[in-house]
C-alpha cells in the first residue's frame, strides 16, 4: 500500500514543481485497518513508512523528482528520532508537515509533524544525506542544481542557524559516534594485551 502511495504522488504531482525549498510541504492521508496494530492505532513502524512518503512529497513539491531520475541525486538517511505524542486511531486523517530546518556541509536536518485537526501527534527529526556520482554532496549544491535546473537565477545558499533540538541531536549523534570509536579503541587494546600475554 506504501508504494500506492508513492505512485499516486509521482502520477499526481507536476514534476516541474518549483515550490521554494525552505517551506512546508504536506501530506494528507487517512489511517487504514492495515496500518494498525493490537493496540487499535497506527502502529509505530508504519510512522517511518509515512515519514518517507511526506518527504517524497516534498520532493515533487519543490522540483527535484526530475534530478532524483536524470540526474542521479539520492537522499540516504542517516538518522531518525521519532517522538510520540499521541495515539492516532484507525480512519483518523492526518496531515504531516515536512521541512528542512538546517544543513552542514555534509547533511540536511528535516522536521517531520504528524497533526490531527491541528494537534501534535508525532514529531520526527531526520539527518538526510545526499548523494550523487558516489559522493555525499551539501545542501546548498542540491538548492544551486535546481536553480539551474528551473532556469532561475543560480544563488549562494546560507543555512540558517540550528534551532536548540537540532543542535541537541548533532551533539547527541557525536557523542553515539566519539562513545563507538572509544569501545573499538577499548576492544583492540584489550585484544593486543591478551596477545601479548600469552607466551
Amino acid at each position: 500500500m506504501m508504494m500506492l502511495r508513492f505512485l499516486f504522488i509521482f502520477f499526481r504531482q507536476k514534476w516541474n514543481d518549483n515550490k521554494d525549498p525552505l517551506a512546508i510541504t504536506r501530506y494528507k492521508f487517512r489511517v487504514m485497518p492495515w496500518d494498525i496494530d493490537l493496540n487499535m492505532h497506527l502502529t509505530n513502524t508504519r510512522y517511518p513508512a509515512f515519514i518517507d512518503v511526506g518527504r517524497v512529497q516534498w520532493f515533487a513539491e519543490v522540483g527535484l523528482l526530475p534530478l532524483i531520475t536524470k540526474d542521479g541525486w539520492r537522499t540516504v538517511v542517516a538518522s531518525q528520532t521519532v517522538t510520540f505524542v499521541r495515539e492516532i486511531k484507525p480512519f483518523t486523517k492526518v496531515e504531516i508537515e515536512s521541512r528542512v530546518l538546517y544543513w552542514d556541509r555534509k547533511y540536511l536536518y528535516s522536521e517531520h509533524r504528524f497533526l490531527v485537526e491541528g494537534k501534535l501527534h508525532c514529531k520526527a527529526l531526520g539527518r538526510i544525506a545526499l548523494v550523487r556520482g558516489g559522493r555525499v554532496r551539501s545542501f546548498s549544491s542540491l538548492l544551486q542544481a535546481l536553480d539551474k535546473y528551473h532556469g532561475r537565477h543560480v544563488q549562494e545558499y546560507v543555512a540558517p542557524a540550528p534551532t536548540p533540538e537540532i543542535q541537541a541531536k548533532i551533539d547527541l549523534l557525536t557523542l553515539k559516534r566519539d562513545a563507538e570509536l572509544a569501545r573499538a579503541q577499548a576492544e583492540a587494546q584489550a585484544e593486543a594485551e591478551k596477545d601479548a600475554a600469552v607466551p
